[in-house]
């Protein structure tokens, strides 16, 4: 069975005026597409939860953690023969 090696990459896109779901999705294309070429195979979109904690003043102004999420795009490839031996 072969073994992979993955790669995550953050999207977010972006809409001005007049743009639709449509150019966003050529944004999601355009990435998946970039990772191709360099040999990585789409996998997913998986959503992430962040936690994002206060700096020091708002912290002290009583301000807690916030949470965010995230759309993380997920590739895959083969580990090379070398990547095999290392791994083990």
């Amino acid at each position: 069975m072969g073994r992979y090696v993955y790669s995550v990459s953050p999207f977010i896109g972006s809409i001005k005026g007049g743009q639709s779901a449509k150019d966003v999705a050529q944004q999601l294309q355009a990435l998946i597409n970039q990772y191709a070429q360099k040999g990585w195979e789409f996998c997913s979109v998986s959503e992430v939860n962040i936690e994002v904690a206060p700096g020091c003043l708002a912290a002290l102004l009583g301000k807690g953690n916030e949470y965010t999420k995230y759309d993380q795009v997920i590739f895959r490839r083969p580990l090379t023969e070398e990547e095999e031996k290392a791994a083990g």
